[in-house]
């Protein structure tokens, strides 16, 4: 290549590293760059929500993903630089967990100003040049880099960044930290936001209490961009289900599943560790209406069921033709206890669904009737199956909450079994625990619609007695305490 084509080579690399931050990070950082999906979507969409003008106080982005992906490198490490080239008059704050990680984040901004500053916007470091401080030659702008507990004090600043503010498990679950790191935001880091300014907050969720999700509760202005190790539906991305979210860096799609089963195969917290850190999923270890702790416990094979049993279905919500989550659970109640024989849950298609209620009938023939809500593809469940098995469509009273409250007596007092081992048990007791904030509740709507059939069965109804069971679940007075 010749001279001059080289030198125009280099000319429109940095016209598109002033232009794009995804082009400035490869420019900035040179040959040690690892060019990821992952670190250009971030890029972009980050760029999109510094320059959009909303007219608001303040905007705030959330970004949550695993360890060890590059966010700080793409983010922290090189975004103040970049966006004080473009805005030499804004200033700056990076907060961190502590000093020195603040520190070693203000260096690595520090860096790319001397070597590319005054190459790419002519800018140049200040006289006001320390560990936490920059301050640009010339200009108003600066940076300031500092510890979340350390007191940042100064100038309103244009631009926020905290960046993992949590150091460990142990102070995720410290309500008392938690209740600093907020104290924090709402006493300090709030205080120092200039009119329009924008925020963004990078971290791995450890808990579901934790900065980000008081943030996203409390602000009215708070946006979340979630990406979990392993896409999950609706990747923002455009992942498939299972994909791995960056294998540029050697984490593709078989070092997920290694790397999955090394966590879930341990019995002391594996499970939570996962979900929460990789697939930035904290779940609730204290619901709000149900607890951990009311749960039982029973081993199938030491069991043999008799009395009132059902299959309870959830379906879909959308169209016919569509998949969504559906939930079938088989219920059998013994006296005045409750036991969970089954759970199946998944994403279902019509089809699908009519086959798998067909196939769980079939594993438990003493489940003489299906509880089938009369609404979403329901009504249309039951037409087909009607003709083979005992249907029973249901239109219970309240809202959702009402449901779990009608029920969640049986469960505290210790009178609702689950079975030890069941393979999805884990996901079950999630989604009740986080409910109502759950992504998802459809196992627990099929469970509140068994368990609310049952209480009003003696637990050894004969085939005369069901039309009296089904007429009590369908009394409004069940509900009517709760509205």
């Amino acid at each position: 290549m010749s001279r001059s084509k080289r030198a125009l080579r280099e000319l429109a690399r940095r016209e598109l590293a002033r232009r794009h931050f995804r082009d400035y990070l490869a420019y900035t950082h040179g040959k040690s760059w690892r060019r990821t999906k992952m670190s250009r979507f971030l890029a972009d969409r980050v760029q999109a929500f510094l320059e959009s003008e909303t007219g608001r106080a303040y905007d705030i982005l959330v970004l949550q993903t695993p360890p060890q992906h590059g966010k700080s490198m793409t983010i922290t490490e090189s975004l103040p630089s970049w966006w004080l080239g473009k805005h030499p008059e804004h200033r700056v704050i990076l907060a961190a967990y502590n000093d020195e990680l603040a520190e070693r984040f203000l260096r690595r901004n520090r860096e790319k100003v001397e070597r590319f500053g005054n190459r790419l916007f002519q800018i140049r470091v200040g006289k006001v040049n320390r560990a936490n401080t920059l301050e640009l030659a010339d200009h108003r702008g600066g940076l300031i880099s500092r510890g979340i507990r350390s007191g940042i004090t100064g100038n309103p600043a244009e631009l926020i960044v905290i960046d993992d503010p949590i150091k460990s498990r142990e102070e995720a679950d410290s309500e008392v930290w938690r209740n600093k790191l907020w104290e924090e935001w709402q006493n300090s880091l709030k205080s120092r936001l200039a009119a329009g300014a924008k925020v963004i907050v990078i971290l791995t969720p450890w808990h579901e209490d934790d900065l980000a999700a008081r943030i996203l509760k409390s602000e009215p202005n708070a946006q979340l961009l979630r990406l979990p190790v392993e896409a999950e539906e609706n990747d923002p991305m455009g992942r498939k289900p299972g994909e791995s979210l960056c294998p540029e860096l050697g984490k593709d799609n078989r070092w997920l599943r290694d790397f999955k089963r090394g966590y879930l195969s341990d019995p002391l917290g594996g499970a939570r560790a996962w979900t929460a850190l990789y697939q930035c999923a904290p779940r609730a270890e204290e619901g709000s209406l149900i607890k951990r702790s009311w749960w039982r416990f029973y081993d199938p094979k030491e069991l043999h069921f008799s009395g009132t049993q059902l299959i309870s279905v959830d379906a879909a919500f959308k169209g016919l033709s569509t998949s969504d989550f559906v939930a079938i659970t088989v219920w059998a109640k013994v006296g005045e206890h409750y036991y969970l024989r089954h759970c199946l849950n998944r994403q279902m298609g019509f089809s699908e669904t009519l086959r798998a209620i067909r196939a769980v009938k079939a594993r438990f023939p003493a489940a003489d009737r299906v509880l089938i809500e009369d609404k979403a593809n329901g009504p249309a469940i039951i037409e087909v199956l009607q003709r083979e098995l005992f249907c029973i469509p249901v239109n219970p009273r309240g809202g959702k909450v009402a449901r779990v409250q009608a029920v969640s007596a049986a469960i505290e007092s210790g009178h609702v079994w689950l079975p030890e081992r069941m393979e999805n048990l884990a996901a079950y007791i999630d989604q009740w625990t986080a409910f109502p904030a759950a992504a998802h509740d459809d196992m627990v709507d099929s469970s509140t619609q068994a368990l609310s059939y049952l209480l009003h069965s003696s637990g050894e109804t004969p085939t005369s007695q069901r039309d009296e069971a089904a007429e009590a679940f369908n009394d409004p007075g069940m509900y009517d305490v709760y509205e």
